[in-house]
C-alpha cells in the first residue's frame, strides 16, 4: 500500500494522522463562508455539513472523504491516493476513477470546495471535524467520556481495504488506552459536575464493558468489572465476569487467570468452593473430521454451510467449538450462536447473537433497529416489503473480512423459519469466504421443518457439506477416560466401551459418577445423581436455569447466587454463554434438571422468570419468552397479550410465519372471550404472507372470525376472505366479498379501491373483460397517491400498479394492443419508482403474461430477466419466475412441471393457470402436440377462464 501525504513524506494515515487530527479539532469551526464539515468514521460512515446530514450513496466517494479526513488537513498526492483506493487498477485508470469520484462529491456535498483544496498534484481536506481525532487526547473525565461516547464502533465498520485495517487497529489501541484511563477515574468517584445521587460506578461499569469488548484477552478490564460489580452489591455478575475471563483465557490462550485475578475472585465465594480449578471438557479422536473441516476452510472462497450431524451426546457442538477456536488462530473472524427449542424466542435470534458478538450491528442501524434495539437507533418506517432490505443489510453486516468469517449455528433445527430463510439468502449472496457450521440431529427433523428447505436448497446449489459423527471406538473411549484422569486396564476399557457403546456423553457421565461403567439406559439416573450431589442453593439455581429453557441472564438468579453459580460452573453443569448469560453444558442435563422439579416448583420458576424478563429494557425482544413462561405458570390471559406483542415484534422484522404462529397461540388462549375476534383479525395478514391465501389454516381462521363477526366483519377480514376464495377459484364468492368491501368504502378511498380491485381481479380470471375493465378503472379513479402507505401496510401491495398491469392484460385479451402496451409500461414505471419489491414482482409477472399473449418474445425476455434476477422470496413470484426460466431456456418442460408441483402455487390466485399457460407455450415451441392437448385439458379443468379459448382451439385441432 502506498499513500503519499506530502511530496517529500510518504506515510499511511494511521502512522501520522493522530497529531494532525488532534490539532484539527480546534480548527474545525464554522467558516465565514460555510458550516463545519463533520466526518464520522467510527462505526458507519456519516457526513454532515453545518450539522445537517448529507446522504452520500457512492461507497468510493465515502472512501475518498474518509481517506482525506484521516489526513488531518495535510495534503495527499493524487496518484498515491488513487493507487491506494484502486490498488487493482492501472495508474491511469485509478486517476480517472478519482476524477469521477471527485465530480460526484462536488455534486453531492454542498460547498465542498470550501473544504476540499486541490492542486494539480495534491488534495487536502481542511476545516473538518473528524470524530477519530478525539481518541488522541483528553485529560479530564468530561473530555475522556466525550471521546469514549464518540466510539460508536470500529473505524469504518464493514470496510476491509488495506488502508482501513491499519488505521482501525490504531483506533482500537487508542480507545483501549483511553478507557484504561477513564474507568479508574469513574470507579474512584472522580470527575467534575457529578449529578446529585448518581453513582459514577454505574458509568464505570458501562465503559469497563466496552473496554472488555475491545480487549477480550486482557485481564485488567475483567478485574475492573469484578471490583465494580462487587462494590455495587451484584456479586453474581462479579462471579460471572470471572467465569468468562477464565473461559476466554482457557479457550483462546490455553492459560489460567493470573494470581491477581484469582485473588480478587477468591474474596467473592467461600474457599471450599474455589479450591478446585475450573474444569474443561475433554476432546479426543475425530482426527478425520477435523481434517475435513480444516481442508474445507482452506478451500473456502465463496460461502457455504457444513452440517455436523449425529445422535445426542456424540460431540457435535464440541467439534464445532474446537474448529471455531482453530479457525480463530488462523486469523478468521468467528461468532457462535445456539438455538433453543423453547418457543417464543425473537425471530432471527441466532443472527442477532452473531451481530452482537461481532459488534457489527451499527452498520445500518435504521434497518437493523428492530433486531438490535439496544443501539438506540430510530427504526426505518414500516414497509411490508422490507424483508429483502433487511436481508441485504444483514448480509452486509456479516460481510466476511480478509481472513474469512466462520459462523457456528448450534442446534439448527431449533432455529426459527426466518433464520433458515436468511441463512439460505446469506449463503447465496455473500461474497465469501464464509462458512456456516451447523449442528443438527437430522433424523429427528419433522418433514415440514424449515431447516429442510434450507439444507435441501443449499445441497442443490452445491453449497452444503455433510459431516456425520459416529460413536467412538474402543481405543478412543479409553483415551477419553485417560484424559479425564482414569487409566483403565484392558478389561475395564472393554467393559466401558461395551456398556456405553462409545457415546462420548455416556462415557464422561459414567466416569464422573465415580464408579465404573454402567448400562446405557441408566444415563438419566446417573445425571440425576450428579445433580443431587449439588448443594441446596446450587440445585435450586440449576432448576431455575432449566426452566428458563435458553441462555439464562444472571439477573434471573437473584441476589445471593454467587456461590451456587460458581459451584455449577466448576462442576461443568453451567457454562458462560453470549452476553451476560449462562447455559447448560449439554441439553441432556437441562432435560434431567427440569424433570426433577415438582409441578408446583416449575410453575413458580416460570412466573419468576417472566417477572425478571419483563424488566428487560428492550422488552419486545423477549416478549415471546415472557408469554411462554406466563403460560407455563398458569397465567393464560396475561400470556395471550404477550403472544400478541411478540407477534407484532416478529412482524417488524418481517418474520410472518413466526408472527402467525404466535397470534394463533394467543387466539387459542382467548377462545370464547370477547377479545377473540380482535386477535383473529390480526392473523390473516402474516398467515397469508407465510402460507398463501389458499392455506387451510387461514381458511379455518377466517371461518371462525367471520362467524364471530356476524353480518358486519371488519375490512381486513373481508379483504383476506376475498383473496382466499379467489385463490380457491371461487370467483362468484370473491365478487360478493369485493362488493361488500366496496360498500364499506363509500366514504373511504382505501376501502373503495381495494373493493374494486378484488372485483376486477375476480372478473378478469373469469374472462369477464368488460366487468374487469370497469372495476379496475374505478379503482384507479379512486386511488390517491397519499394513501399508498395505507394500502401497503394494510394489504401488502400498491393497487395502482397492479390495477394498471392487470388492466393491460385485459386489454390484450380485448385486442387493444397499443393501449395494453401503454398500460403495461406505465405500471412498470410506477413500480420501479415506488421501491416496493413485492409490487414490482407482481407487475413484472403480469407484464410477462402480456408479452406472452402478445407474442412479444423480446420484451418477454427483458421482463423475465429482471423478474428472475429480482430475488424476491414471495412464493407465487418465485415459482412463476422459475417456470418462466424453464420456458425461455430450452424450453424445459420438467422445470415448468416442477413449478406446477410446488405447494406454493396456491399462495396467490391464478398461479396454477399461469403456469399451465407457460407449459402450453413450451409444448407448442417444442412441437409436442400430445403435450399441448394434455396441457389444454388441464387449463380447461382449472377455474381460471382467461385462456379457455386457446385451449379449446387446440383440442379442436385448430
Amino acid at each position: 500500500m502506498v499513500a503519499q501525504l506530502h511530496p517529500d513524506d510518504a506515510h499511511t494515515p494511521a502512522r501520522w494522522a493522530w497529531g494532525a487530527l488532534g490539532s484539527m479539532v480546534s480548527r474545525a469551526r464554522p467558516r465565514e463562508d460555510g458550516g463545519v464539515l463533520e466526518v464520522r468514521l467510527l462505526g458507519a460512515f456519516e457526513l454532515r455539513v453545518g450539522a445537517e446530514p448529507v446522504a452520500l450513496i457512492s461507497v468510493r466517494a465515502q472512501a475518498v472523504l474518509a481517506y482525506l479526513a484521516l489526513g488531518g488537513g495535510r495534503p495527499y498526492g493524487k496518484t498515491q491516493l488513487a493507487s491506494a483506493l484502486w490498488p487493482g487498477s492501472s495508474e491511469r485508470q485509478a486517476r480517472t476513477n478519482l476524477r469521477h469520484v471527485l465530480h460526484t462529491l462536488r455534486a453531492s456535498v454542498p460547498e465542498l470546495d470550501k473544504h476540499l483544496h486541490a492542486t494539480p498534484q495534491t488534495l487536502t481536506l481542511d476545516c473538518a471535524n473528524v470524530d477519530v481525532a478525539a481518541l488522541s487526547g483528553g485529560e479530564t473525565v468530561q473530555e475522556l467520556r466525550a471521546a469514549a461516547d464518540l466510539y460508536r464502533g470500529d473505524l469504518l465498520e464493514g470496510w476491509y481495504d488495506d488502508w482501513v485495517l491499519e488505521a482501525r487497529d490504531e483506533c482500537r489501541r487508542r480507545m483501549v488506552t483511553l478507557l484504561a484511563r477513564l474507568v479508574p477515574l469513574l470507579e474512584n468517584g472522580g470527575g467534575e459536575n457529578q449529578h446529585r445521587g448518581h453513582d459514577q460506578r454505574v458509568d464505570a461499569i458501562r465503559y469497563a464493558e466496552q473496554y472488555r469488548a475491545l480487549d477480550r484477552l486482557a485481564e485488567e478490564p475483567y478485574r475492573r468489572l469484578i471490583r465494580l460489580y462487587d462494590a455495587m452489591g451484584d456479586r453474581a455478575r462479579a462471579v460471572r465476569t470471572f467465569h468468562e475471563c477464565a473461559s476466554v483465557l482457557r479457550d483462546e490462550l490455553g492459560v489460567t487467570p493470573s494470581e491477581e485475578t484469582l485473588s480478587l475472585y477468591a474474596a467473592l465465594v467461600p474457599k471450599t468452593v474455589t479450591a478446585s480449578k475450573p474444569g474443561r471438557s475433554v476432546f479426543v479422536a475425530r482426527e478425520d473430521e477435523r481434517r475435513r473441516l480444516t481442508t474445507l476452510w482452506r478451500a473456502t472462497t465463496t460461502a457455504g454451510l457444513v452440517l455436523i450431524s449425529g445422535e445426542p451426546g456424540i460431540g457435535k457442538s464440541r467439534l464445532a467449538e474446537e474448529f471455531r477456536h482453530w479457525a480463530a488462530r488462523q486469523g478468521a473472524t468467528t461468532a457462535s450462536a445456539r438455538s433453543y427449542p423453547a418457543e417464543g424466542v425473537l425471530a432471527y435470534a441466532p443472527v442477532v447473537a452473531w451481530l452482537r458478538e461481532l459488534g457489527v450491528g451499527r452498520l445500518e442501524s435504521a434497518v437493523l433497529a428492530p433486531l438490535l434495539p439496544e443501539q438506540d437507533a430510530v427504526p426505518a418506517p414500516p414497509d411490508p416489503a422490507a424483508r429483502l432490505r433487511l436481508f441485504e443489510a444483514l448480509t452486509r453486516a456479516l460481510r466476511p473480512p480478509a481472513g474469512g468469517l466462520l459462523l457456528v449455528a448450534d442446534d439448527l433445527p431449533a432455529a426459527d423459519a426466518a433464520t433458515c430463510q436468511f441463512l439460505h439468502y446469506l449463503v447465496r449472496e455473500s461474497p465469501g469466504p464464509l462458512l456456516i457450521v451447523a449442528t443438527a440431529r437430522v433424523a429427528e427433523l419433522d418433514p415440514g421443518h424449515p431447516a429442510h428447505t434450507l439444507l435441501d436448497g443449499l445441497r442443490a446449489l452445491g453449497r452444503r457439506t455433510d459431516l456425520h459423527l459416529d460413536r467412538l471406538d474402543r481405543d478412543a473411549s479409553a483415551e477419553l477416560a485417560e484424559r479425564l484422569g482414569h487409566r483403565l486396564g484392558a478389561a475395564e476399557a472393554d467393559r466401558l466401551h461395551a456398556e456405553t457403546d462409545g457415546n462420548p456423553l455416556f462415557v464422561v457421565e459414567a466416569l464422573r459418577a465415580g464408579r465404573q461403567p454402567f448400562p446405557t439406559p441408566r444415563v438419566q439416573a446417573v445425571l440425576e445423581a450428579r445433580l443431587r450431589q449439588l448443594t441446596v442453593g446450587a440445585r435450586e439455581l440449576a432448576g431455575i436455569a432449566a426452566v428458563a429453557g435458553s441462555a439464562v441472564p444472571v439477573a434471573v438468579f437473584g441476589e445471593g447466587a454467587a456461590a451456587g453459580l460458581d459451584e455449577l460452573w466448576r462442576r461443568q453443569i453451567l457454562v458462560t454463554s453470549g452476553g451476560d448469560t449462562y447455559d447448560f453444558s449439554h441439553d441432556k442435563l437441562r432435560e434431567v434438571a427440569y424433570g426433577m422439579l415438582s409441578p408446583a416448583l416449575r410453575r413458580h420458576h416460570h412466573a419468576l422468570i417472566a417477572q425478571v424478563l419483563q424488566k428487560t429494557p428492550a422488552v419486545d425482544t423477549v416478549a415471546g419468552r415472557i408469554a411462554v413462561h406466563l403460560l407455563e405458570s398458569g397465567a393464560r390471559d396475561e400470556a395471550a397479550g404477550w403472544f400478541v406483542r411478540a407477534a407484532q415484534a416478529a412482524q417488524r422484522v418481517y418474520a410472518d410465519a413466526e408472527a402467525a404462529g404466535l397470534l394463533l397461540r394467543a387466539a387459542d388462549l382467548v377462545r370464547g372471550q370477547d377479545r377473540e375476534l380482535a386477535v383473529l383479525t390480526l392473523v390473516p395478514g402474516p398467515l397469508s404472507s407465510a402460507e398463501g391465501y389458499a392455506s387451510p389454516r387461514l381458511r379455518t381462521v377466517l371461518d371462525r372470525a367471520l362467524a364471530i363477526a356476524g353480518p358486519a366483519p371488519a375490512a381486513p377480514l373481508l379483504r383476506a376472505q376475498a383473496m382466499a376464495v379467489l385463490s380457491r377459484g371461487e370467483f362468484q364468492e370473491a365478487l360478493r366479498h369485493g362488493a361488500e368491501l366496496r360498500a364499506l368504502g363509500e366514504d373511504d378511498d382505501v376501502l373503495a379501491v381495494e373493493g374494486d380491485f378484488v372485483q376486477g381481479v375476480a372478473a378478469a380470471w373469469r374472462a369477464d373483460t368488460v366487468r374487469a375493465s370497469e372495476h379496475l378503472s374505478a379503482a384507479l379513479a379512486r386511488y390517491r397517491p397519499g394513501n399508498r402507505t395505507a394500502h401497503l401496510l394494510a394489504y401488502g401491495q400498491d393497487p395502482q400498479v397492479l390495477c394498471l398491469v392487470r388492466l393491460a392484460h385485459v386489454r390484450v385479451r380485448l385486442g387493444e394492443v397499443e393501449e395494453a402496451r401503454r398500460l403495461r409500461d406505465r405500471a412498470l414505471d410506477l413500480a420501479h419508482s415506488g421501491g416496493h419489491p413485492f409490487t414490482l414482482g407482481g407487475a413484472l409477472l403480469f407484464a410477462a403474461l402480456c408479452d406472452l399473449d402478445l407474442g412479444d418474445r423480446a420484451k418477454l425476455r427483458d421482463h423475465a430477466r429482471e423478474l428472475i434476477g429480482d430475488r424476491l422470496e414471495a412464493a407465487p413470484i418465485r415459482i412463476f419466475a422459475e417456470a418462466l426460466n424453464g420456458l425461455l431456456d430450452g424450453p424445459d418442460l420438467s422445470r415448468i412441471d416442477a413449478a406446477l408441483s410446488d405447494p406454493g402455487r396456491f399462495a396467490a390466485p391464478g398461479v396454477p393457470a399461469m403456469l399451465l399457460r407457460l407449459r402450453l407455450e413450451a409444448a407448442r415451441t417444442l412441437g409436442l402436440p400430445d403435450e399441448e392437448r394434455a396441457t389444454a385439458e388441464r387449463l380447461l379443468a382449472d377455474g381460471v377462464l382467461i385462456w379457455d379459448h386457446e385451449a379449446q382451439a387446440i383440442l379442436a385441432g385448430r
